[in-house]
């Protein structure tokens, strides 16, 4: 047990997603809550002068029966951080070449196009001044000021202005840094009219729990700018984002370049989907910690080669520390939702990074070498392999994470050992070797060990060799991983 612990918190698996290759017919429903929404138009006169332009960015929330409102923040060359709601309606037949009408706020019409199972769609549409184009991505299902955190590269175009006229066109580029607790720093270059311009900004920021964020910055020459973002995919590794000032107008893309920590928080065992309270999870970035340390004593201490991590405020056990990667347990009393993790070597804090903390279990089964399943057969203790499989008929102990709430969790404490009994997890639970339904005599905490879970699983009746094993707890399957039976 004590060699496995040490092993598996260096092993991370991560798992591909796949494609679903089955179609599947559009309905109103496929649309059916809030999506990000960039919707830019343009203006040209009869001569072929371009005269007018539009940008927003905000949410598009649609009910799944047929009604839609965008909450927008705008820039046009006349006026700028605008904010406008618009609302009305939407049908998608099962082609999926559908329509959005805006009869609230504005009159506009739409060609609506969902994609991806209904994650994206696109826009395509005029009112009686622009002709417009939009796109739609699904967001997180929340934000705190930590979710936008670390460094983005962004670039965009947009157009100076002079007396509310369009006076050229620009591009930018260049990137934002922003500390996940409100404060974001940056440098760009405007290319305007056949000059360069760079600016170096600093300012503060906000995110709404709707993953729309606002910014004020200044440059190094007192201009000031105001920026208006929306996340625009469900990992918040992308936004987009507006910025005006008194004289140029721009709207860009913005991508995270996954700096320490970035976005790199997982469940321990590699799952995507986050960490319930009393699981193990994984912190990946640079410079975490100045140097190495695996605590071998219970309970876990919240401080090791100099370096802490806290959740909300709260500290963390920490079950190993290096300069890459920190493997701690989740603390039993963060509550479901988006946490605020920081990282502190010495001195030096991290940015601020959001954290998914899911009410349910996301079990995560520990591998090592070729995916094979972290377990060890019973009653001999030999860690299961091809060169020591299980029989059919026996028991073999598979460790994983990501369980979730146990039986008697009232009475355990974070970073301490789980004592010697039962905490059966409190979801339904169910396994399979092969495809073929195992028994399970228990899945619960390990004793003797913080934030590890465990499945006794029965081989079923199938042949020697390896074999494909998952675990499901409360309709969540982990990973596929293998186990070997003879």
């Amino acid at each position: 047990m004590k060699r496995i612990i040490a092993g598996f918190s260096l092993l991370v698996c991560a798992l591909a997603a796949r494609a679903q290759t089955t179609p599947v017919p559009c309905t109103t429903a496929i649309l059916n809550g809030t999506w990000s929404l960039d919707l830019t138009g343009r203006s040209v006169t009869s001569a072929g002068v371009f005269s007018k332009s539009y940008y927003g960015v905000g949410t598009a929330t649609f009910d799944g029966v047929g009604n839609v409102t965008f909450n927008l923040t705008t820039d046009t060359n006349q006026a700028q951080n605008v904010a406008q709601t618009l609302a009305g309606t939407y049908t998608l037949p099962a082609n999926c070449s559908g329509a959005l009408v805006i009869t609230s706020g504005d009159t506009a019409s739409f060609t609506l196009i969902p994609f991806n199972k209904g994650k994206t769609f696109t826009l395509t549409g005029q009112n009686a001044t622009y002709a417009l184009a939009g796109s739609g991505t699904a967001q997180p299902p929340s934000c705190v000021t930590a979710t936008l955190s670390g460094d983005f590269a962004f670039s965009g175009n947009g157009f100076p202005i002079a007396s509310a006229a369009i006076a050229g066109a620009n591009t930018v580029s260049g990137l934002l840094k922003f500390d996940g607790a409100g404060s974001v720093s940056g440098s760009w270059v405007t290319a305007a009219n056949n000059a360069l311009t760079p600016a170096t900004v600093s300012g503060h920021y906000t995110v709404s729990p709707s993953c729309v964020a606002s910014a004020t910055v200044s440059d190094g020459n007192g201009n000031a700018y105001s920026l208006a973002m929306t996340v625009t995919s469900a990992d918040a590794s992308n936004f987009s984002v507006l910025a005006a000032s008194s004289g140029n107008l721009f709207s860009a893309t913005a991508h995270s370049t996954f700096t320490n920590p970035g976005l790199a928080v997982d469940n321990a065992a590699g799952i995507a989907g986050g960490t319930p309270a009393g699981s193990l999870f994984s912190i990946y970035g640079s410079n975490l910690s100045a140097s190495q340390a695996q605590p071998t004593t219970l309970p876990l201490p919240t401080i090791a080669a100099n370096t802490t991590v806290t959740v909300n405020n709260e500290a963390v056990p920490l079950v190993y520390v290096s300069g890459g990667q920190i493997n701690a347990q989740m603390p039993l009393d963060v509550q479901p939702g988006v946490a605020t993790l920081v990282v502190k070597s010495g001195s030096t804090l991290s940015n601020a990074v959001a954290v998914p903390i899911p009410a349910t279990p996301v079990p995560g089964v520990f591998v090592y070498g070729n995916n094979h399943a972290v377990a060890e057969n019973l009653p001999s203790y030999a860690v299961n392999s091809p060169t020591a499989p299980a029989a059919v008929g026996d028991f073999v102990t598979v460790y994983f994470t990501g369980g979730g709430t146990v039986q008697g969790q009232n009475t355990l404490s974070s970073g301490h050992a789980t004592p010697n009994a039962l905490f059966p997890v409190t979801a339904d639970s169910s396994a399979t070797v092969d495809n073929v339904p195992a028994t399970l005599q228990y899945v619960g905490l390990t004793p003797g060990f913080a934030g590890l879970y465990q499945a006794n699983v029965m081989i079923p009746n199938v042949p020697p060799g390896q074999h494909p094993l998952v675990i499901t707890l409360g309709g969540v399957a982990s990973n596929t991983t293998t186990i070997s039976t003879k």
